[in-house]
């Protein structure tokens, strides 16, 4: 669809989502169809539940109304790298001081919780927290307070804890961001003390007072030269490790702008005795900076959200040694070597299975949305999650490197190379560069002849006032504006390209389970459930067949159990028929949950029967994220094609793409990681978005031209990707979309702004007409100009920034 297309349509979308229900604790769009009344998603709604229950509700006064989006309902960490922790911190006796990362900080609503959270447990003594950094210093007895009570209570409102370690790409944009602040700060602070000098010569000193003009020249050259030395080697280092690399990007033009204001206005002082543009110079290298700083912000903001991924190279297992267990690294597996696998525990290796049955999820690696029961002896793969409720013992068939699983964990550089917004960039720099060096020459040459005393001050006043602003200040503005508007609404950006590249896209390829899909199943009732009139309905029976396995149909059907119906019957036995379903015995009467056939006859994947007759009957279906079919109908707008690729069943994902609209031509089922990748390498063409949660899309996400995933409790795959988002994430492609839109509009405003101020600016100085005062005037008029417009147009006015 075309640009202006869009935006006809634009404001009736805009309509339509203004009058959406907002998500009660994170203040989003309620998606249509959504099955959690008053909330975007589970996550939302489990979240405001307990803060209400525990009385923790001045969150929502202290955070502006509203949360963070959540997405699925938070689930507790496993926690195995506590012990360690807590063993290397303890100070004296049962004292013990442990430091943590924290994701999901973000304001004040956020530490007063944690504060809270933390003062209501015995033996808790201290707790420091530093949102910027996202880390917390703990204090307490161990004798009294088990650590991890409070994480389990801090990850049920869906933040995350991990050990203390940062990535040193994380470290190294936190000491570039810090380095730019104090050079901001000194910048800042001599540009206004130029200013202050350069005010008593535009206000009338002059040569007639001799010493005091004398002296103001010479601080305001000292304050010039100063603010060059400070600010100048952040773009003059770029500027140059380009050109060293043939490359000519955004650098180069403001370091050229410095060094010529600067040589020029060094050559009028000298050789003239005036004051010169030093107070413009000065300013210009403070707004520079200031630019510089918001890009860096913005970006280091969002990777520092997440927890470090360590990576299979700092996971630990559990090796059986005897009658001894030993943490020991998961790299240092052999074959033969046994480990145990706690519930909730990632299998690092192939294995075989040990202990009798085990049901293990396979969602990560292979897209399959039901957990498989494996047998004793049988292998299960690597990659896999054990979802049984007790610990089981594995045998390594192949070790990591064997297994395959380390290739997908271990990042590597894409092949493909997005050269579009670099080429833009890199051409308009070339065109500045030798338009500006042109402009001088040509004004030299034109006064050479007209008046050659005048000749070097016109080049000189080219140079100074042909001002890059809308590059290095009113841009990064729109690009942070852009950035906080993405996180109002739950995403988080990570690559400082994004929102060029992201326009020029035009298929995004979408994986299933985990990304369209909860993950989960839903059970839906065939006609009225309640039993006969005058008959009581074995509610309790259900529930307690239903809670007494693991396997995701039997959880859904209990979800199905109206509260106030919800009791377990501990003297019911129920023994499971793997495949078929759950049998149970009560006063003599036999009731059977699982599969026609088994539990009798009658339409629908689930029966309920007692002697064979049937109580109830349940479709089961995969649990949709809400609101998805109107998002892709708004991608379709868009004019982008929606693809479905997904390691789960061909016919699961025909019924899922037939839901949501999708041709079933572009749902393809049924694909290993490496077939994913390449019908994404065929199929991008420089213009496709890969989403996906799973370890199987990682191959993937090195093809496509962009990739996201709202897997942020799996810190390697938001690593390797562009962004990532939270909540229900219906509308995440949408927004990003739209923003990026924006800021391209922006851009392009700008520049041509930017281009009508220099001709201005340049006319005048070729008519002999522009003098310090008027070029003092001139260029903070026009900046002003380009960041007001660039804030009320990039800005969110619905949120709060």
């Amino acid at each position: 669809m075309a640009e202006g297309e869009q935006d006809k349509a634009a404001p009736a979308r805009a309509e339509k989502k203004k009058g959406a229900e907002a998500c009660l604790h994170c203040g989003l769009p309620v998606p249509p169809g959504s099955r959690h009344p008053g909330f975007c998603c589970p996550g939302c709604e489990a979240v405001y539940g307990i803060l209400k229950g525990q009385d923790l509700g001045t969150f929502y006064e202290l955070g502006g109304g509203r949360g963070q989006p959540v997405g699925a309902a938070p689930r507790p960490s496993v926690l195995d790298w506590l012990p360690a922790l807590e063993r290397e911190g303890r100070l004296q006796g049962s004292l013990t001081r442990v430091q943590l990362d924290i994701q999901g900080i973000h304001c004040a609503a956020c530490v007063w919780v944690l504060q809270k959270l933390w003062n209501r447990l015995p033996g808790a003594l201290q707790i420091q927290l530093n949102p910027g950094l996202g880390q917390v210093d703990l204090s307490y007895d161990r004798a009294q307070l088990d650590l991890r009570t409070w994480i389990h209570a801090v990850e049920s409102l869906g933040y995350r804890l991990g050990p203390r370690g940062r990535a040193e790409e994380e470290k190294e944009g936190e000491r570039r961001q810090r380095g730019l602040l104090w050079r901001l700060g000194i910048c800042a602070a001599l540009s206004m003390n130029a200013m202050m000098f350069a005010f008593s010569y535009y206000f009338g000193l002059d040569p007639s007072d001799p010493q005091i003009y004398g002296l103001f020249r010479w601080i305001s050259f000292g304050l010039a030269t100063l603010a060059v030395l400070v600010g100048g080697p952040v773009f003059f280092k770029a500027a140059f490790a380009g050109l060293k690399n043939h490359v000519l990007h955004l650098d180069l033009p403001i370091a050229l702008g410095i060094l010529l204001a600067y040589g020029g206005s060094v050559y009028w002082f000298l050789a003239r005795g005036d004051h010169s543009y030093f107070d413009t110079v000065t300013i210009f290298i403070t707004l520079m900076l200031l630019g510089r700083w918001l890009q860096e912000r913005a970006i280091t903001r969002n990777r520092r959200f997440l927890l470090k991924a360590e990576g299979i190279e700092k996971l630990q297992v559990r090796k059986v040694e005897g009658e001894r267990l030993e943490t020991v690294p998961a790299l240092s597996l052999e074959k033969g070597d046994l480990f145990l696998g706690l519930p909730g525990d990632l299998v690092p290796v192939d294995a075989l299975l040990l202990d009798g049955e085990g049901l293990f999820s396979l969602d990560w690696i292979a897209g399959e949305s039901e957990p498989r029961r494996f047998r004793e002896g049988e292998e299960v793969p690597a990659g896999s999650f054990v979802r049984d409720p007790s610990p089981r013992r594995l045998e390594v068939r192949r070790g990591v490197e064997e297994s395959g699983l380390l290739r997908l964990l271990r990042p590597e550089a894409s092949p493909f190379t997005d050269d579009r917004g670099k080429g833009f960039w890199n051409l308009l720099s070339r065109v500045y560069v030798l338009g500006v060096l042109g402009l001088a020459f040509l004004g030299a040459m034109l006064w050479a002849y007209l008046d050659p005393s005048r000749s070097l001050d016109v080049a000189i006043s080219i140079l100074v006032v042909t001002c890059p602003c809308a590059l290095g200040l009113a841009i990064p503005l729109g690009f942070d504006l852009g950035m906080a508007r993405l996180r109002g609404r739950g995403i988080f950006v990570r690559s400082g390209d994004l929102l060029d590249r992201i326009v020029g896209l035009r298929r995004v390829f979408f994986d299933k389970t985990g990304t369209l899909t909860w993950g989960g199943l839903i059970a839906r009732p065939l006609g009225e459930v309640g039993g006969k009139p005058g008959e009581g309905f074995p509610w309790a029976v259900l529930y307690t067949m239903a809670r007494s396995s693991l396997h995701p149909v039997s959880a859904a059907i209990s979800e199905r159990v109206p509260e106030e119906e919800r009791r377990f019957l501990s003297e019911l036995r129920v023994r499971e028929e793997l495949g078929e379903g759950l049998e149970a015995e009560l006063g003599g009467t036999r009731y059977r949950l699982g599969r026609p056939g088994f539990a009798g006859e009658g339409e629908g994947e689930c029966l309920f029967t007692r002697e064979g007759e049937l109580l109830a009957a349940f479709r089961v279906e995969e649990d949709l994220r809400s609101g998805y079919e109107e998002a892709l109908e708004e991608l379709g707008r868009k004019g982008l094609e929606v693809w479905i690729l997904s390691g789960d069943h061909p016919d699961k994902v025909q019924a899922a793409a037939k839901k949501l609209g999708i041709p079933e031509e572009r749902a393809l089922g049924g694909l290993r990681p490496e077939a994913k990748a390449e019908l994404v390498r065929r199929l991008d063409q420089g213009r496709g978005l890969m989403l996906g949660d799973g370890l199987n899309d990682a191959l993937a996400f090195r093809e496509a031209s962009a990739a996201g995933t709202p897997a942020i409790d799996r810190p390697v795959l938001p690593e390797a990707c562009d962004f990532f988002y939270l909540g229900g994430g219906g509308n995440a492609v949408s927004d990003l979309f739209d923003v990026a839109v924006g800021y391209r509009k922006i851009v392009r405003w700008n520049l041509w702004a930017a281009g009508i101020y220099n001709g201005v600016a340049v006319t005048l100085c070729l008519m002999g007409l522009m003098s310090p005062l008027l070029c003092a005037i001139l260029m903070p008029a026009s900046s002003l100009v380009l960041l007001g417009r660039t804030w009320a147009k990039m800005r969110d006015p619905g949120r709060t920034q």
